[in-house]
């Protein structure tokens, strides 16, 4: 009601719990539905992580009540309104609640990266949709609509500052309430404010599928950049976007400043200092795009101020996390990334050490052989570090991230070949078993390290406590552990046992657990070719995250095989098409990184 400057113009609003419910939540106007997890609170089950994201959705849907219901899109094409800025303030609202959680450090993580890695895909859509067709959310448009959005929004927000943005949503909402609205109202709101060419910047951005690198190179007293469109595979786009562009430079003697300038054309230049010893594009990583630098030198200027913490934790972030996507996009090597992390050897932050964990986690999950040998040796020796230096035991002063990096690094750690953590999460697991209580915040990675050591007591005792638990978040951390056994007759059971006897709404989390798991790898694909008329029965959305976590890695080292079975399955069931396309174009962005 503050930010907005409008009362929430009803008498009453209902938060609901429902027990069996497919969808996340539903901002029905003044009776908003959720996923019990999602709602409900149990002190001492109800971790950190799970804690936060209840606050986040709950936010995410009272900011529907003015966004999607105040105000409501004049055309399916602008459901992205909704959804983008749903998301844009359920994270705003949170951090203003609890600016300890660091949560647009999460946003980056959770909400930009996702964003890109769907993105940066051929296959992929505009925010805003041409035509008046219905834009159905699904597993393939959500990280659109929902994601790149919301960081198009922080991204615009970045550039005309926080209160003009916060004066043209006044103005947008005050003029459209109770009525229907579509972009080019909000672009106008924003423009009134701001006397910027928002239009004209946001319609490259909303318009046209796909988000750009900017490659730079330092020549002489001169920066030269130059933007394409960036995708994993090769493309032959002539795109352009208007980029903000905000650009640190490091002078000696340890002052800096900072440039703010539109890429408004495919290639421009700006004027550096020769007192300038590095530069940093994307400073404080607001803009939707990736960057290369051209000159190793360069990168290799700005992997010394990681080193030494002058740069701040999102650039830290933003500078690997976009090294990797070049791995990815097989212009550099697996072997060139975990050598530039060899600057983040001293490296406390949350944001850059949960974006490594993940980055190396799929690569481990991609290699093999004596590639997948060296992922897991650098990680081994980094989330040891880590662990050692917060605890593996959890404590009641520590900051909101550190209790959710270590249940996010644990798990990764010991699959890496960690036998002190091991031992720990392992003595854990008995306590849990022989009904003890644990920390709710390193309860999940000590289930999963309890399944990849347990042997058929520990499948049984995940089945009672599943059928015993009364909260949803204890049941998804059972649900995520079944698909971390080791032995490959347990690997089948959990199969079997999630199609038979999990419930519906929690069918597909199992079965996306299992697909990550590295000891699963070669039965995903013939369990799921013949399993495919069960898995049809799932619900639409559910079945579509099942396909895309088990073909582009269960395709691995069998392509033509999977291809040509799903390019015929596709001519069948159109309906699975789009995510079909999607994970087939994974498959070969991952076959092409083994490969490399």
């Amino acid at each position: 009601e503050d930010y907005y400057g409008i009362h929430y113009p009803l008498p009453k609003l209902d938060l609901i719990a429902i027990p069996d419910f497919a969808f996340g939540a539903m901002e029905n106007w003044g009776a908003i539905t959720f996923r019990e997890n999602l709602l409900l609170y149990y002190p001492g089950i109800t971790s950190k992580a799970g804690q936060e994201r209840i606050c986040e959705v709950i936010a995410h849907e009272m900011a529907h009540q003015w966004f999607g219901n105040l105000v409501s899109p004049s055309n399916w094409k602008y459901i992205w309104l909704n959804e983008s800025f749903a998301t844009f303030f359920g994270y705003g609202i949170v951090s203003h609640y609890y600016p300890e959680w660091d949560v647009w450090d999460q946003f980056l993580e959770t909400q930009t990266n996702q964003a890109l890695e769907r993105d940066g895909l051929r296959e992929t859509i505009p925010i805003e949709l041409p035509g008046k067709s219905r834009v159905a959310i699904t597993a393939s448009t959500a990280p659109i609509l929902y994601n790149k959005g919301g960081s198009i929004l922080r991204q615009l927000e970045g550039y005309i500052g926080k209160d003009n943005f916060r004066k043209g949503l006044r103005n947008y909402l005050e003029r459209h309430a109770y009525s229907c609205a579509s972009s080019h109202h909000l672009w106008k709101a924003f423009e009134a404010v701001s006397e910027e060419p928002i239009t004209r910047i946001m319609k490259s951005w909303i318009g046209q599928p796909g988000f750009p690198i900017v490659e730079v190179q330092r020549l002489g007293e001169k920066l030269i950049l130059i933007q394409k469109r960036f995708t994993y595979l090769p493309n032959k786009s002539n795109q352009h976007w208007f980029i903000p562009l905000t650009i640190r430079f490091f002078y000696r003697g340890g002052d800096s400043s900072s440039v703010t300038t539109l890429l408004d054309a495919e290639n421009k230049q700006i004027d550096i200092d020769t007192e300038a010893e590095a530069y940093k594009v994307n400073d404080g990583q607001s803009g939707f795009y990736r960057v290369k630098y051209l000159d190793r030198n360069d990168l290799n200027q700005l992997g010394k101020k990681v080193l030494n913490k002058t740069l701040t934790p999102e650039d830290r972030w933003g500078l690997q996390n976009d090294f990797y996507a070049l791995v990815r996009q097989s212009e550099a090597s697996i072997d060139e990334y975990l050598d530039f992390l060899s600057n983040y050897t001293n490296e406390e932050g949350f944001l850059p050490l949960t974006s490594i964990a993940s980055n190396l986690f799929e690569a481990f999950l991609v290699a093999e052989g004596s590639r997948r040998q060296k992922v897991a040796s650098v990680g081994k020796s980094m989330f040891e570090r880590v662990l050692k230096n917060i605890g593996l035991e959890p404590r009641s002063d520590e900051r909101h991230t550190v209790s959710i990096l270590r249940d996010r690094i644990a798990w990764h750690t010991v699959l890496y070949g960690s036998e002190e953590v091991r031992r720990f999460a392992l003595e854990k697991f008995q306590s849990l078993t022989q009904g003890e209580a644990i920390h709710p915040d390193i309860q999940k990675s000590v289930m999963q390290v309890g399944a990849l050591i347990g042997q058929e007591d520990a499948f049984d005792w995940f089945d009672q406590r599943l059928q015993s638990s009364d909260s949803e978040h204890e049941r998804m951390n059972i649900l995520i552990a079944l698909g971390c056994f080791r032995e490959s007759r347990l690997i089948k059971k959990t199969q079997e046992y999630t199609l038979d006897r999990v419930p519906t709404r929690n069918k597909f989390i199992p079965l996306v657990s299992v697909a990550s798991n590295p000891h699963a790898a070669a039965y995903l694909w013939h369990w799921f070719k013949s399993s495919i008329d069960r898995l049809e029965e799932l619900h639409p959305m559910h079945y579509e995250r099942v396909i895309e976590a088990i073909v582009p890695l269960g395709g691995l080292g069998r392509e033509k095989e999977v291809r040509g079975f799903l390019e015929e399955y596709m001519e069948k069931k159109d309906t699975v098409k789009e995510v079909i396309t999607l994970s087939l174009e994974r498959l070969e962005i991952y076959s092409r990184m083994r490969n490399a």
